[in-house]
């Protein structure tokens, strides 16, 4: 890429950006208007009085005040441009104070289009680069044209565009998620029947709503969560190993996950799901932090699917191919374990315990546990980032050890929970041995 002067963005940007704002100040000039003021506004529209001055001084006011507002977003919109240089984007914005941002193309771990719901309406959409840095180096350019914003993606990583929409488009792993399952998904998660009885509660029970209502407000996000980042979700893999995603409801996103920033794959199923089979599948990706980072893209790479898409799209993304996956890492359980818990770990794993187990198969680590909810992990030993081995009070007592791997922050948490000492130190010991990638080596092209 070659430098070039600065480019803008769109001109509605700071209006957009500040909406929530410019609404709050109308709905206070709304609330403060007295009965008199509407009294006579009323007697202007029904013509029982003949000045209209008033009314036309108010309009005017209203239209200044309107003007001024878009004068000083003018100001701002000047002082914000874009440029991507021979080694890095830059973005620039500030009119007191000059601010820069810059994002070396090497790395860059993903590139998201984003689309809210008031963006939308415009035609609009931001473009989000998620960095190695974290959350806090994260570079947002907003708002560009909605072509714009998609062309610019793949500017930056430096692939040929993909139709997200196109069913029969080539490497189509996920067709879109019907909204039926979608909705019924939800509702079979815990999460949503417990707000579901809680409002009821609420309702039904003789205390005050306002006792009830802090624990309704914060059961209602999850849900919505839950059905904004599954509504019509599909997922396309291009010749260039970049996982490209489209989902949301209210907001609109496109993600572009380029492969050799998927660092885990953790494949589960909640217990409700058993009654329709159902699996989700999520990765820990360089860059995206924790999965409780609203500003990140979803790292749920199958909101909510079949046996065979949830293998499928683990074996598409994962380091082990689709036989290996139903050899070492089968979602009923483990078959061929390389450890496990002895029975003693009943004291402390009741129901769990005959499900715990560590698989080293192929370079990789495949962890099987839960049995209320079933969930298989796995992830490539040159990825794991340290290792912990640890024994609470109560394994010390029953002779027990767990040996975490610590993996970059996400989703995916990963550990041989409850071995015998002995083998959890061997295990240690194995990985400890692992060949770890040469630092420095850049893993994307731009």
């Amino acid at each position: 890429m070659t430098e070039g002067a600065y480019r803008r963005v769109h001109r509605l940007t700071p209006l957009l950006r500040f909406w929530t704002v410019i609404l709050a100040l109308l709905a206070i000039g709304v609330a403060n208007l007295n009965q008199a003021v509407i009294t006579r506004l009323s007697k202007v529209v029904r013509g029982d009085d003949g000045s209209f001055m008033p009314l036309l001084l108010g309009f005017g006011a209203f239209l200044v005040a309107c003007l001024a507002v878009f004068v000083v977003s003018q100001i701002w919109w000047a002082a914000t441009g874009f440029r991507l240089d021979a080694e890095e984007v830059r973005l620039k914005r500030g009119v007191v104070s000059t601010q820069l941002r810059t994002a070396r193309y090497d790395r860059i771990q993903a590139v998201d289009v984003v689309e809210p719901l008031i963006a939308r309406i415009f035609g609009l959409a931001a473009v989000r680069i998620e960095t190695a840095g974290g959350s806090s180096s994260n570079i947002e350019i907003a708002y560009l044209p909605r072509a714009e914003a998609e062309a610019l993606r793949h500017e930056l990583l430096g692939t040929e565009p993909v139709d997200t929409h196109e069913p029969d488009a080539p490497n189509y792993i996920i067709p879109p998620i019907p909204i039926w399952r979608s909705l019924v998904g939800t509702a079979l998660r815990f999460s949503t029947i417990t707000a579901v009885v809680w409002v009821l509660f609420s309702l039904l029970a003789p205390i005050p709503f306002a006792t009830t209502a802090p624990l309704v407000v914060a059961l209602v996000p999850p849900v919505w969560g839950m059905i904004d980042k599954s509504w019509r979700f599909n997922a396309v893999l291009d010749s260039d190993d970049v996982l490209h995603l489209a989902y949301g409801l209210a907001s609109r996103r496109r993600q572009a996950v380029p492969l050799d920033r998927i660092h885990a794959v953790r494949i589960s199923q909640p217990v409700l799901w058993r009654l329709v089979g159902w699996w989700t599948v999520s990765v820990s990706v360089a860059g995206y932090g924790p999965e409780s980072n609203k500003q990140s893209g979803t790292t749920r790479i199958l909101p909510v699917g079949s046996r065979e898409q949830a293998m499928l799209i683990a074996a598409r993304v994962g380091a082990l191919s689709r036989e290996l996956l139903e050899e070492a890492a089968a979602l009923e359980g483990a078959t061929a374990a390389t450890y496990g818990s002895p029975r003693r770990a009943r004291v402390v794993s009741p129901l769990d315990a005959h499900r715990q187990a560590t698989t080293l198969v192929d370079g990789c680590v495949v962890v099987h546990s839960g049995w209320v909810s079933r969930r298989v992990a796995f992830i490539e030993a040159s990825h794991i980032q340290e290792l912990t081995l640890r024994r609470g009070p109560i394994q010390n007592l029953v002779g027990l050890a767990t040996v975490r791997l610590d993996l970059v922050p996400g989703p995916v948490a990963m550990a041989g929970r409850d071995m015998d000492p002995a083998q959890a130190r061997e295990l240690v010991d194995v990985l400890r041995n692992r060949e770890l990638p040469q630092l420095g080596t850049p893993t994307m092209s731009a």
